[in-house]
């Protein structure tokens, strides 16, 4: 009888490969959780942070959320054209901030969560 062998090769840059790409989907669903409570904090907050009178809730209703470079990269906005005003104020205007302080708050988790994936 014939002796018959199998043998594979490149089972390590398969591995590597593996790994590579199941970091990249560990940091694409980091990426994905906290720009989804980026937006849900702030849409929670917009109604307790615009308390004037000419406050319609238009811009509550702008925040939005998008993904860009693969799902890499998260993008949660004020979809208004004045949005910078309010959020920066002007020299007439105070500011009235409500991106910048969840993005502080959020910030430190997120990165914690990165160094967890990428050991």
């Amino acid at each position: 009888m014939a002796r018959v062998t199998y043998s594979v090769k490149g089972l390590d840059k398969l591995e590597q490969g593996l790994l590579k790409r199941a970091q990249i989907a560990g940091i694409k669903q980091i990426v994905r959780k906290h720009t989804t409570e980026l937006q849900q904090k702030a849409m929670a907050n917009a109604s307790s942070t615009y308390v004037k009178g000419y406050s319609t809730g238009a811009t509550k209703k702008s925040i939005g959320i998008g993904f860009e470079n693969g799902g890499l990269t998260g993008v949660t906005g004020l979809g208004q054209s004045y949005d910078s005003y309010v959020e920066l104020g002007t020299r007439f205007m105070a500011a009235e901030p409500l991106l910048k302080p969840l993005f502080n708050q959020t910030k430190q988790v997120f990165i914690s969560d990165l160094k967890r994936v990428m050991r």
